[in-house]
C-alpha cells in the first residue's frame, strides 16, 4: 500500500487536519504523486507553496505511515 492509499483509506472525510490532507490530496487527482516516495511529495507540495504547517503535519503522517507499514510485515 502507498503513502496516498494509506491516507484516503484512513483519513479521508474525517474533519481533522489529517483528513484535510487527505481530501487535498484526493482533489489534486491529476497533480498529486499518488507513487511519490517523500521526497517527491515534499517537492510536489513545496511546488504547490504548501505552509510550514502543512509540510509537518505531511512529515508527521509519512513517519506513522512508514511505521504502520513496518508493522505490517512483522
Amino acid at each position: 500500500m502507498n503513502f496516498y492509499e494509506w491516507m484516503i483509506g484512513k483519513y479521508y472525510g474525517k474533519d481533522t487536519p489529517r483528513g484535510d490532507l487527505a481530501g487535498d490530496m484526493k482533489h489534486e487527482e491529476e497533480g498529486f504523486p499518488k507513487d511519490g516516495d517523500r521526497q517527491r511529495i515534499l517537492d510536489y507540495l513545496h511546488g504547490m507553496f504548501a505552509c510550514d504547517e502543512c509540510i509537518a503535519l505531511f512529515k508527521r503522517c509519512w513517519r506513522d505511515y512508514e511505521k504502520a507499514v513496518s508493522d505490517e510485515g512483522k
